[in-house]
């Protein structure tokens, strides 16, 4: 089974385009998208793309803006998914008790004194939220954390001696993606990267997961007008 997971498209409606078939070129079965898609046209395109998703902040605070059937779809989606080997979230996989649903979360951000931080850290602003997200994993069962959200492509990696090492930042523009090996026994926490707005360079981001041959690959395609 080899997934595509995108996060961040924020509208871009040709960098999706551009992520969707470069997916389907290198065989992706399954289009997992973290949220924050931006927009109609975005949304129907994975949709159509036959993706499963989560919601992030942009859908929270955005559903009621968006088509009926794109809303519905939306407002179906779980904050977390869990596959056979892996978590998927938009931002940590945590979040206030007794919050399940899109309509829950954007009714428990109106309220006075809530901010969007308590729903979406970032993973990486602080070390006790990543070993706090491999804690999650741990209980969960699974081997990869796949996030959206910061905007920058990050893997980590933790083994069975409990070293947090930090695998992959960045590489060259352009470049052919890198590839990290799921290792037994290691647990790991990776960044997807944004489609449509990254901090890491003027281009489009996603990653392939191959869950049986077990291996994780950044990709970065090249410039592509919004």
């Amino acid at each position: 089974m080899r997934y595509a997971f995108l996060s961040d498209v924020h509208g871009r409606v040709a960098k999706i385009q551009a992520v969707l078939a470069d997916a389907r070129q290198r065989d992706a079965i399954q289009i997992v998208c973290l949220g924050d898609a931006g927009g109609d046209e975005c949304m129907t395109l994975l949709r159509q793309a036959g993706a499963v998703t989560t919601f992030g902040n942009y859908e929270v605070s955005g559903w009621p803006r968006l088509a009926a059937e794109n809303r519905a779809w939306v407002q179906a989606r779980p904050p977390l998914l869990a596959g056979d080997t892996f978590l998927a979230v938009h931002a940590a996989p945590w979040w206030p008790d007794g919050l399940h649903t899109l309509e829950e979360f954007a009714a428990w951000r109106q309220q006075p004194g809530r901010g969007w931080r308590a729903l979406f850290p970032y993973l990486t602003d602080d070390e006790d939220y990543l070993w706090q997200a491999l804690a999650e994993l741990e209980t969960a069962g699974k081997a990869v954390l796949f996030h959206g959200h910061t905007h920058r492509q990050t893997v980590w990696r933790c083994g069975p001696a409990g070293r947090l090492q930090q695998v992959r930042t960045a590489f060259p523009k352009c470049r052919a993606g890198t590839v990290v090996r799921v290792q037994p026994e290691h647990r790991y926490l990776v960044g997807v990267g944004s489609v449509g707005e990254p901090e890491d360079g003027a281009w489009s981001e996603y990653t392939l997961y191959d869950q049986d041959e077990g291996w994780v690959e950044l990709v970065r395609l090249g410039r592509t007008e919004a």
